[in-house]
């Protein structure tokens, strides 16, 4: 192998090496943007549950009053059969 043989053959290596990092760059590219894609739908999906969150309480303190309500209710109506 003369000098000149030597030198394409380096050249050859060296575009392929150029065009490999070129196509790994684009990937990294694109794995970036769907990580950043995950990064919203996660902050959304942590926003839903702080939603769902603070509607629970109002749940809760709703089914509470009901409780209440009823257990007065209860209270009332064994009262009314005791005076029978």
């Amino acid at each position: 192998m003369d000098d000149i043989q030597f030198k394409e053959l380096v050249l050859q290596q060296l575009q392929i090496l150029t065009e490999g990092q070129a196509k790994l760059e684009v990937g990294q590219a694109k794995l970036e943007a769907g990580q950043a894609n995950i990064k919203t739908r996660l902050n959304r999906l942590e926003e839903g549950q702080k939603e769902i969150r603070n509607e629970l309480k109002y749940v809760w303190e709703d089914i509470k009053k009901i409780d209440n309500r009823l257990s007065a209710q209860e209270e009332e109506t064994y009262m009314l059969k005791q005076m029978k």
